[in-house]
C-alpha cells in the first residue's frame, strides 16, 4: 500500500507527562508517512516549552486561550488540511498508542472508500486487559451514546471491524473528504459530544463510522480533565447534548426527546431542587458542584450559553 499522509493531531493542556509519554508512543509506530501536531490549548505551566525542546520533530501550535476540546483541534485539523494531510487521526494526549495503532485503521479505511471516521479498541491503562472502548451506540430516548464493552475483559468478543454509530475523539481517524463535506467540528460544544456530533453528520451524508479492534490505544481516563472532571462532565454532556438532539434530530421527535431529556434531569436532581429552594432545612454545604452542575447546564442550554461554560452554581 501506498501510505496516504496522516496528520496526527494531539491537544495538550498543562500535561507535559502525559503529552510526552504519548508521543514517544507515536514516535514508534509502524507507519512512515505521517507528521505530529501538538496544539498546546493555552497551558499555564511550562509544558508547551518542554515539549518544544524534548521533541524536535513535533509541530506545536499555542493557542493564546484554552479553545476546549473542539476549537482547540479544530486549529490542528485546518493546519493539517492546508499542508494536505490525506487523514487526521485526532488522539487524545493521555493515551499510549501500540505500534500498529495507525496503519490498522488506514488499511481499512483505504480498502473501503465508503468509511471516513474511524476508532480504536481502547482498553484501560492500568487495567490492558479491561476493555473502555470498542465502539458505541446512541441512544436519544435517553440522551447518551454508552460506550460498547466498557468495563467488560477482552476475550476476543469484539474482534471484528464493525460499523458504529459513532466513535470517540480520544482516538479518531478522519479522512480529509470528511471535514470538506461536513466541516469541522462545532464549537459551540466546547467540550464533550462534539465527536458524536461529527459522526452524527457524517452518516446523514452516507459516511460511515468503523471500529477497528487492531487499532489499540490505552487511555488514562479523566487525566486530561483534572480533579474536576465529574462536575465538568456533568455540567457540558448535560447541557450539550441538548443542543446535540436540537440540532441533528428533526421535529417532532426533536421536541419528544427534548422533553424526555429535561424530564430525566429534573427527576434525578429532585433533592438538590430542595436543597436549593429550602436552603435553611439543610445543613451548610449540602449542596456542591457535582449535585448543581446539571442543573446548571440544563439552564445554559435554555438560555443559549454554549461554549466554554461554568458550572458553578448561580442564582
Amino acid at each position: 500500500m501506498t501510505e496516504p499522509n496522516v496528520a496526527i493531531i494531539i491537544l495538550n493542556w498543562n500535561r507535559f507527562r502525559d503529552t510526552a509519554e504519548c508521543l514517544e508512543s507515536v514516535f514508534k509506530i509502524r507507519y512512515s508517512n505521517y507528521s505530529v501536531v501538538v496544539v498546546d490549548n493555552g497551558s499555564v505551566d511550562d509544558s508547551a516549552a518542554g515539549i518544544e525542546k524534548a521533541f524536535d520533530r513535533v509541530t506545536l501550535i499555542r493557542n493564546k486561550d484554552n479553545l476546549g476540546y473542539a476549537e482547540g483541534n479544530n486549529v490542528g485539523i485546518l493546519h493539517a488540511l492546508e499542508r494536505g494531510a490525506d487523514y487526521i487521526w485526532l488522539l487524545n494526549n493521555d493515551t499510549v498508542v501500540d505500534p500498529d495503532a495507525l496503519i490498522a485503521m488506514v488499511e481499512l479505511a483505504e480498502r473501503d472508500r465508503g468509511i471516513g471516521i474511524l476508532g480504536s479498541k481502547i482498553y484501560y491503562f492500568d487495567q490492558p486487559e479491561v476493555l473502555w472502548f470498542a465502539g458505541a451506540t446512541i441512544d436519544w430516548h435517553r440522551a447518551i451514546s454508552p460506550h460498547i464493552g466498557r468495563l467488560e475483559n477482552d476475550i476476543g468478543q469484539y474482534d471484528l471491524a464493525t460499523e458504529v454509530d459513532r466513535v470517540t475523539g480520544c482516538s479518531m481517524l478522519v479522512r480529509r473528504e470528511v471535514f470538506e463535506k461536513i466541516g469541522m467540528f462545532d464549537e459551540k460544544f466546547f467540550l464533550y459530544d462534539e465527536e458524536v456530533d461529527l459522526c452524527v453528520r457524517a452518516r446523514k451524508k452516507g459516511i460511515r463510522n468503523y471500529y477497528v479492534p487492531k487499532s489499540v490505544v490505552y487511555h488514562k481516563i479523566s487525566v486530561s480533565s483534572g480533579e474536576n472532571s465529574v462536575p465538568i462532565y456533568a455540567y457540558y454532556n448535560t447541557r450539550n447534548f441538548l443542543y446535540l438532539i436540537r440540532k441533528n434530530i428533526p421535529f417532532p421527535r426533536r421536541e419528544y426527546y427534548l422533553a424526555r431529556s429535561v424530564a430525566r434531569v429534573l427527576f434525578a436532581s429532585k433533592g438538590t431542587i430542595c436543597r436549593l429552594i429550602f436552603p435553611g432545612l439543610f445543613p451548610k454545604g449540602a449542596v456542591t458542584p457535582i449535585d448543581t452542575a446539571p442543573l446548571v447546564g440544563l439552564y445554559h442550554f435554555f438560555a443559549g450559553k454554549m461554549g466554554k461554560g461554568d458550572f458553578s452554581p448561580t442564582p
